[in-house]
């Protein structure tokens, strides 16, 4: 009784920890976006391409960010060498799965809607945010029982 107890509490804290990490992350993202999105705003003519610029330079940049605090803080992931790379991959493909719903939902709430990106871009962040849990917990650092 007392290990199920300790299994759950462990769960739960890993919980706990993705969300403040998770906070954190989005953030950052969201920060960097905007900068990245003032930025390109100042250098092309054309709104789109400013914001889908921003949204794939910022996603690269944050991607990374996010992959070093969950590795380290969320999953406590000790995987070195051969096994952090595929962990780092494994975590580099749930991203491109929410980068990729991402970049399209972006110019359809922002073309079609006539959302502000900026508006758009943490919406999205919300919403990805509970797909990413879930896609870290059972695929990027799970952990291998055998």
């Amino acid at each position: 009784m007392k290990q199920i107890h300790g299994h759950l509490w462990i769960a739960h804290q890993t919980k706990i920890r993705f969300i403040l990490v998770g906070i954190w992350n989005t953030i950052f993202g969201y920060l960097v976006f905007v900068g990245f999105d003032y930025l390109f705003n100042l250098l092309f003519s054309l709104r789109y391409v400013a914001y889908m610029s921003a949204a794939v330079f910022s996603n690269v940049i944050s991607v990374t960010h996010a992959y070093f605090f969950h590795k380290h803080l969320t999953f406590k992931s000790r995987a070195k060498g051969r096994a952090a790379f595929r962990e780092f991959l494994r975590f580099y493909l749930t991203y491109l799965v929410t980068s990729i719903a991402s970049l399209i939902l972006l110019p359809i709430f922002v073309e079609f809607f006539k959302l502000e990106p900026k508006i758009v871009a943490a919406i999205i962040a919300l919403l990805m945010t509970f797909v990413s849990y879930i896609s870290h917990n059972r695929f990027s650092f799970r952990q291998r029982t055998s």
